[in-house]
């Protein structure tokens, strides 16, 4: 992230700096503001307007290390004494707030919900990998053959293409044969291949996530199919710069209530360093698309024999959402 991004952050959160740490749970905050990918176990980002400082236990590089609690105590009362500290409370436990708090002499903010919201909109170097994860997706659902493999195959098969492509899983796939896929999260089995089959997947490319869900069908599963379909391109459609997001959900709704179907859940959610990135777009999402969100949309019809979902991730433009090929 470059200095410009970081003082546009720092312009809405109101703080002096933040205080990232990969504890006991990892912030993927720790990614967004260093860039570092790994596991930097127990790091911590010191962000500033002008520059970002980490601190490590010496088994990282590119990191101002600590070998112990004195060490780190030292550091932390330099960098945060007499500031206002921004943290993240959805990540940060509150063990370690009470430490921080017990060290440091200054005032803490959470700014959790305001980081989620700030990330909503890509940079450029962002979509590019984003849709770089996508491309992925798409080869494994491509090179896959599904007759006579089993639910397991097929799902062990797809997150070996990601890593061949030097990608991971951003989620554990999801494939689904027969009346299985009328479960939205079934996990693979060693059920064989029937029609219909669904597979949800999505590569974590340098740190960004894609989420695609094909779905295969055939004789009466084609109606359902089709109109599921056709929803995709309403909300296409719909999705632009200044749209409310609930609108657009409900718009779904009351196109699936006049086929004799319902959604089971929201239309889709934002996607980025996370599979489910903050944002949900569903009957109480009531903020605004802005250009450069990206989403997954993924409108879906359940019957007890069958389920049919197809999800495409989206950029949202001034005119019309595009879909990231």
């Amino acid at each position: 992230m470059g200095e410009k991004m970081r003082k546009k952050i720092f312009d809405v959160l109101d703080v002096d700096v933040i205080f990232i740490k990969n504890g006991m749970c990892k912030d993927e905050n720790f990614f967004y503001f260093t860039g570092f990918e790994g596991l930097w176990e127990n790091a911590i980002a010191i962000v500033y307007p002008e520059k970002v400082e980490v601190l490590s236990p010496p088994l990282e590089k590119e990191a101002i290390f600590y070998h112990n609690r004195q060490e780190l105590e030292k550091l932390l009362k330099e960098m945060l004494n007499g500031r206002k500290v921004g943290f993240n409370g959805n990540a940060l436990s509150y063990s370690e707030l009470n430490y921080l708090k017990k060290v440091v002499n200054a005032k803490f903010v959470d700014v959790g919900k305001k980081l989620k919201k700030a990330r909503l909109i890509k940079e450029r170097d962002e979509i590019k990998k984003i849709r770089k994860a996508c491309k992925i997706s798409m080869k494994a659902v491509e090179e896959i053959e599904f007759d006579g493999k089993t639910e397991s195959w097929v799902a062990g098969e797809a997150e070996f293409i990601m890593k061949r492509e030097n990608a991971k899983p951003a989620f554990d796939t999801i494939v689904a044969f027969g009346k299985n896929t009328s479960i939205p999260h079934h996990m693979p089995t060693n059920k064989k291949f029937v029609m219909p089959a669904l597979i949800d997947l999505g590569a974590k490319y340098k740190g960004y996530c894609a989420d695609i869900t094909r779905s295969f069908v055939e004789n009466k599963g084609k109606r359902i199919y089709e109109i599921v379909e056709e929803a995709l391109h309403i909300a296409l459609d719909e999705i632009k710069e200044g749209v409310v997001a609930k609108d657009v959900n409900d718009k779904i709704e009351k196109f699936f209530a006049r086929h004799g179907f319902s959604m089971r859940h929201g239309l889709g959610h934002s996607i980025g360093l996370k599979v489910h990135d903050g944002y949900a777009i569903n009957k109480d999402a009531k903020f605004l698309f802005k250009e450069n969100m990206v989403f997954a949309i993924e409108p879906a019809i359940y019957t007890k024999r069958i389920g049919i979902r197809i999800e495409e991730d989206i950029i949202v433009r001034k005119n019309k959402a595009e879909i990231i090929g």
